[in-house]
């Protein structure tokens, strides 16, 4: 029977998560239900791991319109002294200012904030990638060194050195010695040359080749409800051999918010692409509302009865992708097991066809709907091998309903015409 999965520690995709629910305005309960977590366990990681940004030395409440020089008396000084850090020692005038929103927060803290870059007072963030950091680091530091003072360690020495000498081994010195310290640190402390007695006089350390450490992988898999993971997928494809289109994101610049929401068909190899503003859940919920909503409902359910998709943080919530506006289900989602993009090879393959045009790390906020359209249509209308010459339009035209075409404005380019340089968007391409 496979050992469960230990849900004691915070993975790196859990914090991405909660920093991602954090920025949508999300409360600590929701967050906690979504990762299969207490709510105390979120209470505590965000605690712990907040972090402070000061953007101005003056927290006052008349920093705006204060004028004051001189307040402190030095003659040197030209600058405002609003625009000093002392200066509120010496002000009788000075009043700190607080953030009404942040004082009735719960969480205390600014994620989700629509006024962060345009306000004075101190700032409190939830950042994923530093609290993985801290993490890491608390764990690194926690494992390192021994818990023995300069005397324990010098009796150690005094003991296991001259038996090692004579041929002993760490074990048997374990066995007949009281020592403070257990066989594996023992082993450790004299390959990492704590005692007199070094690796190369134990009997054996040189006839072993060095064992090959694999890496943790701490992207570990998302939580996810029983019914959606790639085994159920793999066992309902096996009785239902239809076709399920793939979802991903690709990411712009890493200053940017915008992405791309990626749909592939893999028997016809068309790509649809819409545009996300942000790069979190409801924006892709919000998609895939609005992809039902020029389909109809019907016609969406058809073309989408199941999507198989990663576990990336944009996909946590199933439930919003799953239902339909108009009210029941509209999809079945499944997801790839973490670290395995060749599960959905098609639609990772085909990304290359948009990184032709558009290179990897340009933003794609300068590129509007109707230009990523145009790209698709450039991509959806070239020939492929695997099509034996064809093209994803020309076979998804003899087996997709025509309706299909007409509501998504999807149109073939001759071939001729077709673009796959940057210069395609050179107009806002920057990369051209």
């Amino acid at each position: 029977m496979q050992r469960p999965i230990s849900k004691k520690h915070l993975t790196k995709d859990d914090r991405i998560r909660i920093e991602a629910l954090l920025n949508e305005q999300k409360s600590l309960r929701y967050i906690a239900a979504r990762l299969d977590k207490s709510p105390s366990t979120i209470s505590r990681e965000i605690k712990t791991h907040v972090t402070e940004n000061k953007t101005r030395p003056c927290d006052c409440i008349f920093f705006y319109e204060c004028k004051v020089k001189n307040v402190c008396g030095s003659k040197g000084c030209k600058k405002d002294c609003r625009t000093c850090i002392k200066a509120r020692k010496y002000c009788n005038d000075y009043s700190r200012a607080y953030c009404v929103r942040l004082e009735n927060s719960k969480l205390k803290l600014c994620n989700g904030c629509p006024k962060t870059y345009n306000c004075h007072y101190g700032k409190y963030f939830y950042k994923a990638s530093k609290a993985d950091a801290e993490y890491r680091e608390n764990l690194v530091n926690s494992r390192n060194g021994y818990d023995l003072t300069a005397e324990q360690l010098a009796s150690i020495d005094e003991t296991v050195s001259p038996l090692i000498m004579n041929g002993q081994s760490v074990y048997h010195i374990v066995q007949t010695n009281e020592l403070p310290v257990s066989e594996s640190t023992l082993r450790r402390m004299i390959k990492n040359c704590e005692l007199e007695a070094r690796d190369i006089d134990l009997r054996n350390a040189v006839k072993r080749r060095q064992r090959k450490r694999r890496t943790k992988d701490y992207k570990t898999m998302l939580v996810i409800k029983d019914g959606h993971k790639y085994e159920d997928y793999l066992a309902f494809i096996k009785d239902n051999p239809i076709e399920v289109p793939q979802m991903d994101c690709v990411e712009g610049a890493k200053d940017s918010n915008t992405v791309l929401l990626t749909l592939f068909f893999p028997v016809t190899r068309v790509q649809l692409a819409i545009i996300l503003p942000e790069h979190t859940s409801d924006n892709v919920i919000a998609a895939l509302d609005m992809l039902e909503e020029a389909l109809g409902s019907e016609l969406f359910k058809e073309m989408f009865p199941y999507i198989l998709t990663d576990n990336g943080h944009e996909f946590a919530d199933i439930d919003g992708m799953q239902r339909s506006i108009n009210g029941g289900e509209r999809t079945y989602i499944y997801f790839c097991e973490p670290n395995h993009p060749e599960q959905k090879g098609g639609c990772e393959k085909n990304h290359e066809f948009i990184r032709y045009v558009i290179k990897k790390g340009t933003s794609f906020e300068a590129f509007s709907q109707a230009d990523i359209s145009l790209l698709m249509d450039h991509i959806n209308s070239y020939k492929r091998k695997e099509l034996h010459g064809r093209t994803p339009y020309e076979i998804a035209k003899a087996i997709y309903p025509d309706d299909f075409f007409a509501l998504l404005g999807l149109e073939e380019i001759t071939p001729s015409e077709i673009i796959l340089k940057p210069k395609l968007l050179s107009k806002k391409n920057p990369s051209e």
